[in-house]
């Protein structure tokens, strides 16, 4: 019988030109192990985050880095999803603002895909008329926190009262929390 090994079996695979980009700049002449690949892709990530106390994991192994992430992510999830609570990322295009990221609970929330929510007319069309829908996505320069309240279609027809609130970072990304208020 062979003696027991410590040793840890790793997966190794290659990256294209563009993964071996995003990544880190250092070099990936070499294949490198997901762990070390995550490792990087974490690291990078942490390291641009604006504070130190955004800076959540900090664990010895991608195994604990990966549980630990996880069930933040769940415990985000569930609290965003009890809420109503969709959160965003806008593009400032011809002085108006469209979504460019959604949270992945949108399709729950409003009943559409949150792809077909990335479009902008299908979204304009889902705003109550008697509302200025180019008013609400409109962009103001002069602040950097602002809300509109409006009424969304859902797909059966009825409207939801909903309320957007936007923030523009010091970095210039603009991010919304979008809440389906409860009727009352």
């Amino acid at each position: 019988m062979p003696p027991k090994s410590n040793k840890k079996s790793q997966v190794s695979f290659s990256l294209n030109e563009q993964e071996k980009t995003i990544l880190t700049k250092q070099s990936f002449r070499q294949n490198r192990s997901v762990s070390q690949i995550m490792r990087f892709a974490i690291k990078k990530y942490l390291d641009g985050l604006e504070n130190s106390y955004m800076k959540p994991v900090e664990e010895d192994s991608v195994e604990q880095i990966f549980l630990k992430l996880g069930s933040q992510l769940a415990k985000n999830a569930d609290i965003l999803f009890a809420l109503n609570l969709i959160l965003a990322e806008l593009e400032l295009k011809n002085e108006f603002l469209f979504f460019s990221h959604l949270s992945d609970n949108a399709t729950a929330i409003t009943g559409y895909d949150r792809f077909d929510l990335l479009n902008p007319d299908f979204l304009l069309s889902r705003v109550n008329p008697q509302q200025d829908p180019q008013k609400i996505f409109a962009f103001p320069h002069s602040s950097s926190f602002w809300e509109h309240d409006f009424d969304f279609k859902k797909p059966d027809g009825e409207y939801s009262k909903t309320r957007i609130s936007f923030k523009r970072s010091e970095s210039e990304r603009v991010l919304a929390s979008w809440q389906f208020l409860p009727d009352s």
